[in-house]
């Protein structure tokens, strides 16, 4: 529903470039999909406290994957203090293009709309700030209730806020542990949206976008 601008890529690329390595754009692609498909597990186990050590890992294995010789420390250093400086800012988050368009479908059809997510209260400010909040019934932020996806307890509240059982609800996410598998787990139908095909070997149904959604809906 929502991604970086600059994107993950654009940051890794900026970073790289102002510590005089240049990178294959086909290339840093793969080892962040590689990155985010090798690590999804452990991802999944991240509690909303110290995280530091998973994103050493995972800026070194996009590093290496993406051939940089140098200080890999230095470099993760590097990466933490720009990502830092990005993602807190409202402005940094935008809605994909078709998002807006199948929120306002689905209000229309009549389904009952939530929002479960792994992050603080920003997630709030982002969706006012794009004016998409008016399409959610209710928005759940681990920050706030005190557990994290794939917690089956956080797919409990939503069935509650939507006044119904988890196998009438539909969860879609972008990553198969923490959303698809949390969301099975729970008792729900799931959708992964694989937008840059990340888990082609996934045993769930696979979108690209959420225009695929129409497919299933």
């Amino acid at each position: 529903m929502l991604d970086m601008k600059p994107t993950r890529a654009e940051v890794f690329t900026s970073v790289l470039l102002a510590n005089g390595f240049k990178v294959d754009p086909t290339i840093l692609g793969k080892a962040i999909r590689k990155a985010d498909r090798t690590l999804d597990e452990e991802f999944a186990e991240l509690e909303g406290g110290d995280d530091s050590a998973f994103w050493k890992r995972f800026d070194r294995l996009v590093l290496e994957e993406s051939g940089f010789v140098g200080d890999l420390d230095h470099m993760h250093r590097a990466l933490i203090d720009e990502f830092n400086g990005i993602m807190p800012k409202v402005e940094t988050w935008v809605d994909y293009p078709e998002t807006r368009g199948v929120l306002q479908e689905l209000r229309k059809r009549e389904f009952t709309l939530g929002v479960i997510s792994n992050a603080t209260n920003l997630v709030k400010r982002v969706l006012d700030n794009l004016d998409l909040s008016k399409n959610f019934d209710f928005v759940i932020i681990s920050d706030e209730v005190g557990v994290n996806k794939p917690s089956a307890k956080i797919f409990m509240m939503a069935a509650d806020k939507a006044r119904t059982s988890p196998n009438r609800m539909l969860f879609i996410g972008d990553k198969l542990s923490t959303d698809v598998k949390g969301a099975v787990d729970a008792g729900m139908n799931a959708i992964l949206v694989d937008r840059a095909d990340t888990y082609p070997d996934a045993d769930c149904i696979r979108i690209r976008d959420l225009n695929s959604l129409r497919l299933f809906l």
